[in-house]
């Protein structure tokens, strides 16, 4: 019976990945990655080193002129992410039926725009606020409502892809018209009726409700979904269940990542926008927050169980697993030791790697409620090795990494039982093998 419940978990975490609008969602964030660390170098160097009054370097020549560049920066990369996200999943998902995507991709883009309010409020220098058309703000572009982006995407291409398959729909060429141009046509009236119906859905929306879409979104999904990972207990759950498919042989990032990929990078969002604008940052839990403090090492705080391993095992195969995949573990990378020690359907093992990342959640969470650190506003690599990555994610607080340091000693003792009943058991097969 356990071994068909293990079974069928291991199949429905298969089919969540392999769902094709999951994996549309997965593989867009992946393939802004390039993007994102960009940004974090951009913010990273104007809140560390020039901010005005506390920038390490807030007195170099030129101040001004490297952090406009880096402004400049950070409204091309994570200023416009929504939309590179937005034109990613219709690409990633048009490949999915086999079409090029690119088309498909400008088209998602479309759909979003669409759904966009043509006037938007906006505040003049003289503090005065009027209505202007034809804008399209950050507020739009970046991440802030790219749940909005997203929703646009996966029903936008979806339907395109239905109705190009449609042959009424599709414009006859002659045969010695090049391929490209042929593929453009045949799309040419799906991607008019899927824009028009993105367009009679605004007008009608707005029309009914007084509100436009994106501030609906906002209030009925994207706030909710952003409150509840922001809550001690929304995000112990999510923590727990994505280290526990680990335990399993599944990767939890890869399985969850794209349902909270989104809602960590708006909450992160949120906090830059709100730092940038001289108040406090409203969210406690983003992506850094994860990496920084509960993924030291990789899943299950791995880290903690290196230096565990060094002190109290005896073991010469977990001593040298320790050896070898401690050095990737520096860089948060648990593969190694996940796969070499065991961890994978290792009962001992098992227990302390679901129970210190919730402790370091714990730990983080309240120290950040509490303000004994900064909020993570700077997205980091998630290979940034522990200590030096809460110094980064929280703009270059030194007690991040006093929190991170605070975590990995207590992890170490949680994982410390774990090890010398390790150490145990081998010695007792060991003697019953010799008998």
């Amino acid at each position: 019976m356990k071994k068909l419940s293990v079974d069928q978990l291991s199949q429905l975490a298969g089919t969540i990945s392999a769902n094709r609008y999951i994996a549309a969602i997965r593989d867009a964030f992946a393939s802004t990655i390039p993007i994102t660390i960009t940004a974090a170098i951009f913010v990273l160097i104007n809140n560390l080193l020039l901010e005005k009054t506390t920038g390490l370097l807030r007195g170099i020549p030129g101040r001004d002129f490297i952090s406009n560049v880096c402004i400049q920066g950070y409204n091309g990369t994570l200023g416009i992410l929504g939309l590179m996200i937005t034109f990613q999943i219709g690409y990633h998902l048009a490949k999915t039926y086999g079409t090029d995507g690119a088309l498909e991709g400008i088209v998602a883009i479309a759909c979003y725009i669409t759904l966009i309010p043509n006037t938007v409020s906006v505040l003049s220098v003289g503090g005065k606020t009027f209505q202007a058309a034809g804008t399209l703000t950050q507020t739009y572009t970046s991440a802030t409502t790219m749940l909005l982006g997203i929703i646009a995407a996966l029903v936008g291409v979806t339907l395109l892809c239905k109705f190009s398959q449609n042959q009424k729909l599709k414009i006859k060429m002659p045969e010695s018209v090049p391929s490209a141009i042929e593929n453009s046509f045949n799309k040419l009236i799906p991607a008019i009726l899927v824009i028009t119906i993105f367009a009679i859905v605004e007008e009608t929306i707005k029309s009914l409700s007084g509100s436009s879409v994106p501030e609906l979104i906002v209030k009925f999904l994207q706030a909710p979904l952003v409150g509840g990972f922001q809550s001690l207990p929304g995000i112990l759950l999510y923590v727990l269940l994505s280290t526990f498919v680990f335990v399993l042989g599944i990767h939890g990032a890869y399985v969850f990542g794209a349902i909270s990929g989104p809602v960590l990078l708006t909450s992160l969002q949120q906090n830059i926008d709100a730092i940038q604008a001289g108040h406090t940052a409203p969210n406690i839990v983003t992506q850094p927050f994860l990496d920084a403090y509960v993924y030291m090492g990789g899943g299950g705080t791995m880290i903690c169980l290196v230096i565990a391993l060094f002190i109290f095992s005896k073991r010469k195969d977990e001593r040298t697993m320790a050896e070898i995949g401690g050095v990737a573990s520096i860089f948060n990378i648990s593969e190694p030791m996940m796969f070499g020690l065991p961890i994978v359907f290792n009962p001992v093992y098992a227990i302390p790697f679901c129970l210190v990342p919730l402790l370091s959640t714990v730990i983080a969470y309240f120290a950040t409620s509490l303000h004994f650190v900064s909020p993570t506003y700077i997205s980091i690599p998630w290979v940034t090795p522990p200590l030096i990555s809460g110094y980064l994610a929280t703009a270059g607080d030194i007690r991040g990494s006093i929190v991170q340091f605070i975590i990995i000693v207590l992890g170490v003792l949680v994982y410390m039982p774990f090890v010398i009943f390790s150490n145990k058991l081998a010695q007792k097969e060991m003697v019953a093998t010799e008998d």
